[in-house]
């Protein structure tokens, strides 16, 4: 039996350390955090944070677990809470370890956070060239995009907007994929029905408008923005008799799934109208008839 004292000086070992030698390396900063690519689900894009001065991580490539570095071992391996730590007891971390891009800048370094400038309407042509080239078409596209101006450091940027409930927007471009904080889900409204949508993303859910050739989805929709924020949603879809989840087809999207179905709610598997695709946007791009 370990002492609470023993434990705690487990949860020190630095994240950072232990995805070191699990072969992991930071591929960029976004303010005080690291970002990885995920150690658990495979990504095009890293979405896996880490704040070295708090010692936590959240990985929004699934359905958000996060925690200390027992967790973080809990969630790699799939193993037990004593098994972690019989993991962890193992490890012999360097203290003074610190992670270098291009020889230039630790994580210690303050990061500079992504500023906006300016928010106007969608009218910049790389940007609708942009979203065109994901078969999204300009009048779908400019009414639930905006431009968004920001910076980050002595740099200025570009990129659709998709705002959020709370008042952050995830931001896209041919070259960047990121978001502003707070992150969080965005609702859109709809009639007085029995169902809600549920999308994954936005790319997803403005997909759906052009696959069905719609400016409004008939149903109220959520955009989750990151599946991490389905529990976050679950008060308002409980309120719908049924809940029309338009999850990728991969494992992140079917433990989603398998989330909303033990939460007791009337769930339909819309990934039918994609079945040989990862998400309604691939699907869109390789049947889009012009």
């Amino acid at each position: 039996m370990r002492t609470k004292a023993q434990i705690e000086q487990l949860k020190r070992i630095p994240i950072t350390h232990y995805l070191s030698e699990q072969g992991f390396q930071p591929v960029k900063t976004q303010g005080v955090e690291l970002v990885y690519y995920s150690p658990k689900n495979e990504e095009h894009t890293p979405s896996f944070f880490v704040n070295p001065q708090k010692n936590v991580f959240h990985d929004y490539s699934g359905v958000g677990e996060q925690g200390d570095i027992i967790r973080l071992v809990q969630y790699v391996k799939d193993c037990s809470f004593m098994q972690a730590v019989e993991t962890l007891e193992v490890i012999k971390p360097d203290a003074t370890q610190s992670f270098s891009f291009s020889g230039q800048v630790s994580y210690q370094e303050k990061q500079s956070a992504v500023k906006i400038i300016s928010v106007q309407p969608l009218r910049n042509r790389v940007l609708l060239a942009y979203v065109a080239s994901r078969k999204i078409s300009d009048h779908i596209a400019v009414t639930y995009l905006q431009e968004v101006h920001y910076q980050v450091g002595e740099k200025q940027y570009y990129a659709v907007g998709f705002g959020n409930d709370k008042g952050g927007y995830e931001l896209r471009s041919q070259y960047f994929k990121g978001c502003t904080t707070p992150k969080w889900f965005t609702l859109i409204t709809g009639q007085e029905t029995n169902a809600v949508n549920v999308f994954e993303g936005v790319f997803d859910f403005l997909s759906c408008c052009e696959w069905f050739n719609v400016l409004k989805l008939k149903n109220p929709t959520i955009v989750l923005n990151s599946l991490s924020f389905l529990s976050n949603a679950l008060p308002i879809t409980s309120k719908f008799v049924t809940i029309n989840a338009f999850f990728d087809n991969d494992h992140s999207g079917k433990r989603a799934l398998e989330r909303l179905i033990q939460a007791g709610v009337n769930v339909k598997d819309c990934s039918h109208y994609y079945p040989n695709s990862k998400d309604l946007n691939e699907h869109l791009l390789h049947h889009h008839i012009t």
